[in-house]
């Protein structure tokens, strides 16, 4: 079932991305969250644009880096189809997006949606616990990336993100609540 919805949001990101640089095809610019965004140089099809590291202005990375970090998101959706719709808005185009988790004891899901910040080596963690299919958002968060798969526990007050293997990349106290030693 995870993998389905891991393949339904690659896929909701690339048309995403397609549409986003359809309307701005043969261009040295990129729309993105209502700005104009100056690519490096002008790109004729989509894959010369994803495929080149350095697509971006210089000149735009900070800028296009503070868009993503603070593209607005909601705090609760009613079912997972919409919250990977909205999450899939963030992503920059060309850029990657994926998400991880796990379920709790109690039954609840923690997911985490993560979105590649260009030229940052950081990743914008958005997360979710789910409950009877309803999504509410309970931390947004800049970190550096981690390799994929992604899962997610909750322990002792904290949030454990782990990467390939179950390795334990970080540990982010949980809001509202103590860590215990």
């Amino acid at each position: 079932m995870n993998k389905r919805w891991l393949l339904l949001m690659v896929a909701a990101a690339l048309l995403l991305a397609w549409a986003g640089w359809n309307s701005v095809s043969g261009s040295d610019v990129m729309e993105y969250h209502g700005e104009k965004i100056k690519l490096s140089k002008h790109y004729t099809d989509f894959d010369e644009y994803k495929n080149d590291p350095n697509n971006i202005d210089p000149s735009e990375n900070e800028r296009v880096q503070r868009l993503v970090v603070r593209a607005p998101i909601e705090r609760f959706f009613s079912n997972r189809l919409d919250l990977f719709r909205a999450a899939g808005e963030i992503a920059f185009p060309g850029y990657g997006q994926g998400s991880g988790g796990g379920i709790e004891p109690d039954g609840s899901e923690l997911l985490a949606v993560v979105t590649e910040i260009p030229r940052a080596e950081k990743d914008r963690y958005i997360v979710f616990r789910g409950r009877h299919n309803q999504y509410e958002l309970i931390d947004d968060f800049v970190n550096r990336e981690i390799v994929y798969p992604l899962a997610i526990r909750e322990e002792n007050g904290s949030y454990v993100y782990y990467s390939r293997g179950a390795v334990e990349a970080f540990r982010r106290k949980a809001a509202g609540k103590e860590s215990v030693p």
